[in-house]
């Protein structure tokens, strides 16, 4: 069992569902939003590692692959490659500003 993690956005058309965050510190860093900007995680637990390849990798073809923004990423695992590094800044930025550590 592979449990997955993922930011939930507000409904919006143009928002696609984010793909699946499953390694540490990774989800130490979404977890963080969550209690930072009151934000809400979404759980799903996976049969196996396979399922969750299967889950973002249709995530990416059917949703972020046909969007030009998304065209330089080659794959999802460039795409979330990119987006960590997103979470990570942020949180670095905010906590430069306020003067927090980091917790987790």
């Amino acid at each position: 069992m592979v449990h997955a993690y993922r930011l939930v956005y507000p409904p919006t058309p143009s928002a696609p569902d984010p793909l699946w965050e499953w390694q540490q510190p990774w989800i130490d860093h979404l977890l963080w939003h969550v209690r930072t900007f009151s934000r809400q995680v979404e759980l799903w637990c996976f049969p196996s590692g396979d399922a969750l390849d299967r889950a973002n990798t249709r995530l990416w073809a059917m949703t972020y692959a046909p969007r030009p923004q998304y065209e330089s990423w080659p794959t999802w695992r460039a795409w979330l490659a990119e987006y960590r590094e997103l979470l990570v800044s942020m949180r670095a930025v905010y906590e430069a500003r306020h003067g927090q550590g980091g917790t987790r």
